[in-house]
């Protein structure tokens, strides 16, 4: 019995350490993957500790909408060249959500997307990406030829529009860089 045990530790263990060949298949800079996963993380978890908070099915979820619906007036994507850059890469190319179509897994342009305000598209997009990258949608196939560089473009993008949205709410944005024991995490400086 305890052998067993310990041979199904030790395979759990080369499971999990085979997540960095995983995320080698993603085919993108792995850095840019680390950085987005912990800033839309804890951008989510900000939104829900400051009240931008809704149950659903009995869960806590961010209440994307809340947020969108209180700063959309405030966003400018003019307001800088980088942020600029950024929201035309974004609104040129939006990120597609994946779908299924004749029982196959595609991309389709997300429709929600029309007669949104830029602010709407933007917080769409990152969501997409997100949930593109997090729920199996980047992972290649065989016959798939996916560019990195653009990957790797749009997941910093979406970063610096994350980054860019703590701007909008200064609650937000406290919660975002505060720690357990209450200091402030020094806030990241844009090149």
């Amino acid at each position: 019995m305890v052998l067993r045990t310990y041979i199904r530790w030790v395979v759990k263990l080369e499971n999990i350490m085979n997540y960095k060949k995983l995320l080698t298949e993603l085919n993108i800079d792995q850095d840019t993957v680390m950085e987005f996963f912990v800033v839309f993380s804890r951008f989510e978890f900000a939104l829900k500790r400051t009240g931008y908070l809704k149950r659903h099915n009995g869960k806590a979820k961010p209440d994307w909408r809340k947020f969108e619906t209180k700063h959309k007036d405030e966003f400018d994507s003019e307001k800088e060249p980088e942020l600029r850059e950024a929201w035309n890469y974004i609104d040129k190319d939006p990120p597609k959500k994946q779908v299924v179509v004749d029982g196959e897994l595609d991309f389709e342009v997300d429709e929600r997307l029309k007669g949104k305000s830029p602010f709407e598209k933007a917080t769409l997009a990152v969501r997409t990406v997100r949930n593109n990258l997090f729920h199996g949608g980047k992972f290649p196939r065989s016959g798939i030829v996916d560019d990195p560089a653009c990957k790797t473009t749009l997941l910093k993008k979406c970063t610096l529009l994350i980054e860019e949205m703590l701007e909008l709410d200064p609650n937000v944005k406290m919660e975002f860089y505060r720690t357990e024991n209450g200091m402030l995490i020094p806030e990241k400086k844009r090149d």
